[in-house]
C-alpha cells in the first residue's frame, strides 16, 4: 500500500508585513532563511520586554479589551495578535506598539510613521472592523513617545488587502515577484536573495533610495509627543 504524504499547510500572512517588501513577504511565506546578526537579535529581545512593560501600563491606565488579542482573516489567509485594545468613551481603540532606537525615533519624529507600522496597524482595522487606531512608537533610550492616531482609510484598506492577495499569489505559485529596492535592502536580512553582492546592493539603492507605497502616507495624524 502506497504511503499517503502529508500537505504542509501553506503558511499564514502576518500582518507585520503588510508594509513590507513584497517579495521579502514572499520569502517569509516560503520559509526562506534569515541572517540575523547579534545586534538584530538583542533588538528583538529588547522589544519584547518593552512589549510587555508597555501592556502592563496600559492595564493599569486605561479600560483594556484584550492584550495580544488574536486576529485571524480566515479567507485571505491572515494571522495575528493585536499588541492591544483599549476601551475609550465605549468604543474600541486598536493599539500597534513599536519601540526604536533613538535615530530612528528621531526619523518618524520628523518624517511621520514608517510604511511597515503605518499599514500593519491599517491591516488589523480593515480585516478586524474597527473605526480607530494608534501607533505608539517609544524610543529605547529616552523613553518619549509617538502618537498617531487614524480613523481608518479606505484607500489604506484597499492598498494593505492587494498586498496581502499578491503575496499569496506568489506564495502559491512559488515564485519570487520583483524587487522594491530601497535604503530599507542596507538592513535587510535576506538580500542576498536579491543581489550577488553587497556593492551591486548598494549601487542599486544609491539609484533608487525611496520606495514610496500608494497611496502616501497622510499629512495629518493627529499625532501626540509624549515625553
Amino acid at each position: 500500500m502506497a504511503e499517503t504524504k502529508t500537505v504542509k499547510k501553506p503558511r499564514s500572512f502576518p500582518p507585520s508585513l503588510a508594509g513590507q517588501c513584497l517579495r521579502y513577504s514572499v520569502m517569509e511565506l516560503l520559509g526562506f532563511g534569515r541572517l540575523l546578526s547579534p545586534e538584530t537579535l538583542k533588538a528583538m529581545q529588547d522589544g519584547v520586554r518593552y512589549h510587555k512593560t508597555y501592556q502592563e501600563e496600559l492595564l493599569q491606565t486605561h479600560i483594556v479589551r484584550a492584550i495580544e488579542a488574536p486576529i485571524k482573516d480566515i479567507e485571505r489567509g491572515i494571522s495575528g495578535r493585536i499588541d492591544a485594545i483599549i476601551d475609550q468613551e465605549g468604543s474600541p481603540v486598536v493599539i500597534e506598539y513599536k519601540s526604536v532606537n533613538p535615530e530612528k525615533f528621531s526619523r518618524i519624529a520628523a518624517a511621520g510613521p514608517p510604511v511597515l507600522h503605518w499599514a500593519q496597524l491599517h491591516l488589523y482595522l480593515a480585516i478586524g472592523a474597527f473605526s480607530r487606531g494608534w501607533l505608539v512608537v517609544e524610543s529605547r533610550e529616552s523613553h518619549a513617545r509617538l502618537v498617531f492616531q487614524t480613523e481608518g482609510d479606505p484607500f489604506w484598506a484597499e492598498w494593505v488587502l492587494t498586498r496581502v492577495r499578491l503575496a499569496r499569489e506568489h506564495q502559491q505559485t512559488k515564485k519570487l515577484p520583483a524587487r522594491e529596492i530601497s535604503e530599507g535592502c542596507l538592513q535587510c536580512d535576506r538580500w542576498q536573495r536579491c543581489f550577488k553582492t553587497d556593492q551591486e546592493r548598494d549601487e542599486a539603492v544609491q539609484g533608487h533610495p525611496q520606495w514610496r507605497p500608494e497611496p502616501p502616507l497622510p499629512q495629518e495624524f493627529g499625532i501626540r509627543i509624549i515625553s
